[in-house]
């Protein structure tokens, strides 16, 4: 049977994120969003929100994948800096603080002596992939910030950088009992639903529903639309054949290792047993130095 059309965009590509939080009068969904997930590090509930021009931060052709999809600023003066991110990138962090370092750049006040009494800068980015395979400690978002190393209760609230990691959010709609947990499970599985589930179907939920349904696009969102869509199945096609590839390699690299420790097994047992060393050497093809060595 041929698959069923998506009646969502997934809510992870550059596209849908922009289409749902920034837009001015949907401030509320980008406000839940940022409080949701950096709530105990604000300063103080955020009042009003407004969103300022990405322009402010340099873009390149390259980074298509990796920009920066919102840059606002709360009632409070605190900046924030939010993307989605499909795609792995080398050196991620060192980007992520270049840019809050042209944020800060933009924000010094400029006279006869330079005041660096700028609002703390927060960058949360949500990753549809695993930055550090090699340390998979179970957290979903993991808060880095400025601390002193030999007194790490002692910290620094310049800048503070949040990272929400969507590969491990493993959750069924009926075990999501808080804002995050829903948040999570619709950046996961936004288009994968056919329908409003009940438990989402709220105020702040209704309207990302509303405005992820592909059939209220324009054409012109249409087409940006699939030109997001075409670069997430080019990207997952190229990692799903560098993985085939490194699967097939070292397969046949555990084979040949395996087949190695067999000859040997059988070399060692036929030279405990008194075989002669020419039977050995014809049976296993090792040299009768090898076969001197087990």
């Amino acid at each position: 049977m041929p698959e069923t059309p998506a009646r969502f965009a997934p809510l992870y590509i550059d596209f849908t994120f922009k289409r749902v939080f920034a837009l001015e009068h949907h401030k509320l969904l980008l406000v839940s969003l940022i409080e949701t997930f950096l709530g105990p590090f604000l300063q103080a509930r955020i009042t009003d929100i407004f969103l300022l021009p990405s322009e402010q931060i340099n873009k390149t052709k390259k980074s298509r994948a990796a920009v920066f999809d919102l840059h606002c600023t709360d009632s409070n003066g605190n900046r924030f800096i939010i993307e989605v991110q499909i795609s792995k990138q080398a050196n991620f962090i060192g980007r992520l603080l270049f840019y809050i370092g042209q944020t800060i750049t933009n924000l010094v006040k400029k006279g006869k002596k330079y005041k660096f009494d700028y609002p703390r800068i927060y960058s949360l980015s949500f990753l549809n992939y695993e930055p550090e395979p090699k340390n998979k400690n179970g957290d979903i978002v993991h808060h880095i910030g400025l601390t002193d190393i030999k007194h790490p209760q002692k910290r620094y609230n310049h800048i503070h950088i949040a990272l929400v990691l969507l590969t491990r959010f493993k959750k069924t709609l009926e075990e999501c009992k808080t804002t995050r947990d829903k948040w999570l499970y619709l950046f996961k599985n936004l288009h994968k639903l056919k329908r409003i589930p009940p438990r989402l179907n709220n105020n702040l939920f209704r309207t990302v529903f509303e405005t992820a349904e592909i059939c209220n696009f324009t054409e012109s969102e249409l087409r940006s639309y699939e030109a997001n869509m075409k670069y997430l199945n080019d990207y997952n096609n190229t990692i799903e054949y560098a993985r085939e590839e490194a699967l097939e390699a070292g397969m046949a690299k555990g084979m040949a290792k395996g087949e190695a420790k067999g000859i040997s097994q059988i070399a060692k047992t036929m030279k405990s047993a008194g075989e002669a060393m020419s039977k050995i050497m014809r049976y296993t093809g090792l040299s009768r130095r090898d076969i001197m060595a087990l």
